[in-house]
């Protein structure tokens, strides 16, 4: 470090010099020269500092060259003797043990020496310094690490994992990796049973694995055949030194289930995991230890060096990555199998400030790389800390590009360091269409893939998921995840500022709701998916061709060219599968000339077209409509009418498609018998189901949802529903080929070849294929065509297909009601017990019966037309209680005032703030919810000096005070940045607004109550009353008690550069005005006198703090920070509630002046169950009413319920449904905390009771909200 500032110094020093000269001399041209001179070398020792390892034969973690060599951690560094570190351990104890500035108290009559004594020890014990760490952390990285030292092995782990810029191979078989964000510490589990009884550690596993697989279930169930895991170092890690790797935090149980399902995984490590996380996923005991700069963050954009974070990183390495590779596909494990694709380090780290400057340095990256191998991670490393087209094809990337590559030639900077692959985030690809060639240039090169680990779709209006997804396949990715694809509950603390704030914002961009209901936006996704899948084969190995036609020639005839009326060329991406061999890594392969193997002539055409924006395709007759699909073969002459033929179709609701050609079926089949070739359709796919070496069954749309055709090579029989005609085509050399036509309505048509292959095309209606599940062979097994679809099923939400040996496994994972429920499998599937009866041939209807690979089955749920009354029973008992504000464990908080009082500090006048609090809540571990704050003061007439008495609070971010049992209301101190994704802008914003969601955070936002009406003030004794002896509040004045509680919505992420984790929460300040205390023992003059300094209002004004240190709880994201949140005494039971038609409900009266109340009440087993997991009906608790609301399940806290600017009512599914986890056993009651309070000045308040908040509470199978 010492180092880089004298570099800096040796270039900023004359040209300031310079500068003011220049300004003396008023030469203003030489003045904006030397401006520009000194940005230049601004920028040039920002890279030298970014890439300064680079430049160095080793590599090791720097240690800061300005620290003061007679510090405890430098000696002990220096000297390892044990006499060093007997030393050592001596003077923490001292330090420990000596007073400090808060401990004592100089001169205040009224105060006991040490009275802050608790508090000041709470605040030395979560900010303790551990220098043992410290000094391991320097032998971290012992070598150089460069690109290559942790490069992934190819040549070694190649046949089982290799990728080029196509896409990846897993045992040599092309595949996308299709992810969503799972993040497994979202499923909601119960933290012990109804009865109180604490579950075992095998219990609590077999419960996660349950839940784990009910909501996985549902991402198969949409067509994802991966996801992505963050794992979170706050929820594994509740406090320093203690890792929590058991029950619902089992990282090998969930590996292990992922590899059962044959889902692959994006493991992301973190140790930020992203801004939507509270503290972007670090524990809160690391946040709490200030000394440490979390990412190296010394200041929002400035970045130095730190060992003792480096050191943390490298403790939860140790940790996650043990549980992680035992699971890799690389290695795989006992079981023959691993899920774990790609190991993902950090996110978004590095970021970039003013002009496009790299905030990041080199050495963050190369640290946890490192780390990675020496942990034995073998997986490819992938980072995503880039945004398209921002760090891509923006002007300053581009830029900064060329700046970098010219001082890398000149060695001024190192060469970069890049890990393996390197994906990016992007919002909203529809709108910015990724370059490939742009990538590559950040990327390893033109071979790598292109992954968008966080893909987004724009948060208001826009695109919708299914483009995104269309759009990024069309466009060549072959890797994306989805994040909030997904609506798995925000429970606990877990979400960041904004998401608490603004929960809706979350509800509404998820496509699938927490109780499992699937948006319109959902189905077309998984159709988007279940095609894309269908033709992993051909989509996922394939090149991006022009539309017109290109040279090829095959020894059979072959679309080379996709053209369409109405549409233009830019609505049109065609991809052309590559001639790789099958079986060997990607890398490896080579074409082959077509014709010589099987492999050539699998020439797959995948075209993209998009018709959302064009006006043409908007009009509501079908004919107007239609599209024509113009082919050309292979053997067809290169001129302007080198069509061969034409199909009609439309694009279907979607106004997009995605069509084939050039597809065989039955490449399997004996060696005497020929495939039949499908040359083109216009008609999409969904569905590809293998049912022997020689027939398969596709799924298709009806002609009213989705009208096409198909076009077949040589003449084929065709029977069932749709008609056929063999026709002639000019480029073809006289072959015959078989031009199919649906029929209207839904309905099965089978197409036979003459060698006896046959295709048996399903039509449904949309509302069958709203429905649609497929069923898709898992990555190690060994059937490799067709895109390895097992099975498909339609007829109901939440049909779980699972393929088990030589059987298919049918079940419901959701009480809806269906009238039935079909297959296509080449066996009969095996349904579960209760709820589903497979029909005999006699009882199948006449669409779909009759087939021998079509099954279909009648569903039976007892009690799904009686809703209510299981919802009308399921409540028992109905209490409530109220805050005991005096039994709290109150603690003594030392204002600055208190400190100004003390001889231990020493500040400049202009540095004086005497209301600001000397210890944040954070400071003492109070990172709850809420932390509550109490003022006691005595006022006597000749205290007063105003005729208002006002209270004026600095709060983060919503305040509720009472003054003496009044609710004085409240106030929000919240800003939700809506600016772009960047340091520079963030900091703008953050400045204009106080209690910005993210950066920092401006010193405004002081809030004044006037308090003047609530304020109690003794009276002076009465001479004439003839009282022998003043009463206590005569003598020592009348008592007032305030009372306030603020709830933070979360810590700051630490994104984008920012530090912002340790902004302040909790009460930064609070400022009394309207009387002196000060001058208590003096005559009124001196009381009264103008000329005194108005903060000395703040002395002798004595406040406490109240909270839960929530670094003690096993989960440190589960408590409201009321203390008395688990209290079982006091409760008394309340009246009983009316019962409604339609379910439970009720309006309880919150009287605002009370402070805080709480009901709970117990929800009955669930009678009706059907299928292994016990699917039960779903129970939704409805909240509507200006109060604030917690509501816990089971001791879990489930959600939060907010004052907005709209009376909005709040639904929190406590059970049932198909994305939340078992909330208790079947046999249990599960018990319900609510904890409600409110401001006073709502106008809902009702008016024979100016006091009093109605809140409307219900139970309901359906959400109100």
């Amino acid at each position: 470090m010492a180092g880089i500032i004298l570099e800096s110094a040796i270039v900023l020093v004359p040209l300031g010099c310079a500068a003011v000269y220049i300004i003396v001399s008023s030469n203003k041209l030489l003045f904006i020269f030397s401006v520009c001179a000194i940005t230049v070398g601004l920028a040039a020792m920002r890279l030298r500092y970014h890439y300064s390892s680079g430049a160095h034969g080793n590599l090791v973690v720097r240690i800061k060259e300005s620290a003061q060599p007679s510090t405890d951690a430098a000696t002990a560094a220096a000297d390892d003797t044990p006499s060093a570190k007997e030393t050592l351990a001596q003077n923490q104890a001292q330090k420990k043990n000596s007073p400090t500035a808060g401990e004592t108290q100089a001169h205040d009559s009224d105060s006991e020496a040490g009275e802050f004594d608790e508090i000041v020890q709470d605040a030395h014990r979560h900010c303790d310094i551990d220098n043992e760490v410290v000094d391991g952390s320097g032998a971290l990285l012992s070598q150089a690490v460069t690109t290559d030292s942790t490069k992934y092995d190819i040549g070694l782990y190649g046949s089982a994992l290799s990728y080029d810029h196509r896409c990846f191979y897993i045992n040599g078989r092309p595949t996308w990796v299709l992810a969503a964000d799972f993040d497994y510490w979202r499923v909601v589990l119960p933290a012990d049973c109804a009865d109180g009884q604490q579950l075992s550690a095998s219990e609590r596993v077999d419960q996660a694995k349950k839940a784990w697989r009910r909501v996985l279930q549902q991402y198969k169930a949409v067509g994802f055949n991966a996801v992505r895991i963050r794992f979170h170092w706050g929820f594994h890690s509740p406090s320093k030194g203690k890792y929590d790797f058991t029950g619902t935090r089992d990282v090998h149980q969930l590996l292990t289930l992922c590899e059962e399902m044959g889902i692959l995984v994006i493991a992301c490590l973190g140790p930020f995991i992203g801004d939507d996380v509270q503290g972007g996923g670090y524990p809160f005991w690391l946040i709490q230890r200030d000394h440490i700069r979390l990412r190296h963050l010394l200041r929002s954009g400035v970045k130095v060096w730190d060992n003792r974070f480096a050191a943390a990183e490298a403790e939860w390495y140790d940790h996650i990555i043990s549980m992680i590779v035992g699971h890799e596909v690389v290695t795989k494990n006992v079981r023959g199998r691993g899920c774990v694709v790609l190991v993902q380090l950090e996110n978004n780290l590095e970021a970039r400030g003013p002009l496009g400057l790299p905030l990041a340095l080199q050495d963050e990256t190369r640290l946890l790389a490192r780390m990675a191998r020496e942990r034995v991670i073998r997986t490819p490393l992938v980072t995503n800390n880039h945004q398209w087209p921002a760090d891509f094809s923006s002007f300053t990337a581009k830029t900064w590009a060329r700046v970098e590559k010219k001082l890398q030639s000149y060695r001024v900077i190192g060469s970069v360091y890049r890990t393996d692959l390197a994906g990016f985030t992007v919002r909203d690809i529809t709108s910015t269409p990724v370059e490939i060639d742009s990538v590559a240039r950040i990327t390893r090169g033109d071979n790598a893939p292109m992954l968008a680990l966080e893909l987004y779709k724009p948060t208001e209006g826009g695109s919708s998921f299914s483009e995104q997804i269309e759009a990024a396949l069309s466009q060549g990715l072959s890797a994306l995840s989805l994040p909030g694809f997904f609506g798995l509950a925000n429970w606990g603390n877990f979400a960041s500022a904004s998401l608490t704030a603004l929960p809706e914002t979350s509800n509404k961009y998820a496509a699938v709701s927490e109780d499992g209901a699937l948006s319109t936006d959902a189905r077309a996704a998984r159709l988007v998916l279940h095609i894309a899948r269908a033709f992993e084969l051909q989509g996922a190995a394939s090149d991006f061709v022009s539309s017109r036609p290109w040279i090829m020639r095959t020894a059979l005839p072959a679309v080379r060219g996709v053209s369409f009326n109405k549409l233009p060329p830019s609505a049109i991406r065609v991809r052309r599968q590559w001639e790789y061999a099958e079986g060997a890594s990607g890398n490896d392969t080579t074409a082959e000339s077509p014709g010589k193997s099987e492999s050539s002539r699998q020439l797959g055409i995948v075209t993209y077209v998009d018709g959302s924006s064009l006006p043409v395709l908007a009009a509501t007759k079908p004919e107007d409509s239609e599209l024509a699909f113009m082919f050309t073969l292979a053997d067809a002459p290169t001129l302007n009418k080198g069509t061969s033929f034409a199909l009609t179709g439309t694009l279907g609701p979607r106004k997009r498609g995605i069509f084939v050609s050039n597809i065989f079926v039955g490449t399997e089949a004996a060696a005497d018998s020929d495939p039949l070739l499908l040359v083109a359709a216009s008609k999409e796919i969904y569905a590809r189901i293998v049912l022997d070496q020689q027939s398969e069954v596709w799924v298709c749309a009806e002609e009213s949802v989705q009208s096409g055709q198909f076009f077949f090579h040589e003449e084929c029989r065709v029977s069932g529903h749709a008609e056929v005609e063999v026709v002639d085509v000019e480029h073809a050399k006289g072959q015959k080929f078989s031009f199919v036509i649906p029929k209207s309505g839904p309905g099965v048509a089978t197409v036979t070849s003459p060698s006896g292959v046959s295709v048996h095309i399903v039509l449904l209606t949309q509302q069958a294929l709203d429905t649609l599940v497929v069923d898709y062979c898992s990555y190690d097994c060994s059937t490799k065509a067709s895109g390895a679809q097992m099975a498909a099923a339609w007829g109901a939400d939440g049909i779980v297909l699972q393929s088990a040996g030589d059987h298919t496994e049918l079940a419901l994972s959701c009480s809806s009601a269906c009238q039935g429920v079909s297959v296509i499998s080449p066996r009969q599937p095996q349904a579960s017990a209760g709820a589903l009866t497979a029909l005999p041939a006699a009882e199948t209807d006449a669409v779909y019966g009759g087939h021998p690979f079509l099954w279909q089955f009648a569903v039976e749920l007892s009690g799904q037309n009686d809703s209510s009354t299981s919802v009308l029973s399921a409540v028992n008992g109905f209490e409530k209680r109220t805050t005991n504000w005096e039994t709290l464990p109150w603690k003594l908080l030392p204002t600055m005032a208190d400190l100004e009082t003390m001889d231990e500090i020493n500040l400049m006048s202009w540095q004086r703030d005497l209301g600001m609090f000397a210890y944040n809540a954070i400071d003492i571990g109070f990172s709850a919810s809420h932390v509550l704050y109490r003022c006691q003061v005595r006022l006597k007439p000749q205290h007063i000096t105003s005729p208002k008495l006002l209270l004026q609070i600095n709060a983060r971010h919503r305040c509720t005070v009472w003054v003496n049992g009044v609710s004085m209301s409240g106030h929000e101190t919240f800003h939700e940045q809506n600016s772009p994704h960047g340091t520079f802008s963030a900091w703008k914003e953050a400045l204009k607004n106080p209690g910005a969601s993210r950066g920092p955070d401006r010193w405004g936002g002081t809030h004044t109550y006037d308090v003047t009406s609530a304020m109690r003030i003794s009276q002076p004794p009465n001479a004439m009353s003839g009282s022998s002896a003043p009463t206590e509040e005569e003598e020592e004045g009348a008592l007032n008690e305030v009372m306030i509680a603020v709830e933070s919505y979360g810590l700051g992420t630490q994104s984008d550069g920012l530090n912002d984790a340790r902004v302040p929460r909790g009460i930064i300040a609070a400022y009394w005005h309207g009387f002196n205390l000060i001058g208590e023992d003096h005559d009124d003059s001196e009381i009264h006198d103008h000329s005194h300094d108005h903060r000395t209002e703040q002395l002798r004004t004595k406040w406490e703090i109240c909270g839960v240190d929530v670094t003690l709880l096993p989960n440190s994201y589960n408590s409201s920070g009321f203390p008395d949140e688990k209290a079982t005494s006091d409760w008394a039971a309340a009246v009983e509630y009316p019962l409604v038609q339609d379910g439970w409900s009720t309006r309880v009266k919150v009287n605002v002046d009370a402070g805080v109340h709480w009901l709970r009440w117990q929800l009955l087993p669930p009678t009706e169950q059907s299928g292994e997991d016990g699917v039960v009906e779903p129970v939704f608790l409805n909240i509507s009413g200006r109060v604030t609301a917690y509501v816990w399940m089971n001791g879990v806290l489930l959600a939060k319920h907010h004052v907005g600017e709209a009376n909005l009512a709040s639904a929190v599914l406590l059970r049932g449904g198909a994305l939340v986890g078992i909330r208790a056993s079947s046999n249990t009651k599960d018990n319900v905390v609510v904890m409600l309070y409110g401001w006073a000045e709502h106008s809902d308040i009702t008016a024979e009771n100016s006091r009093l908040i109605s809140v409307d509470i219900s139970l309901t199978s359906k959400s109100n909200s």
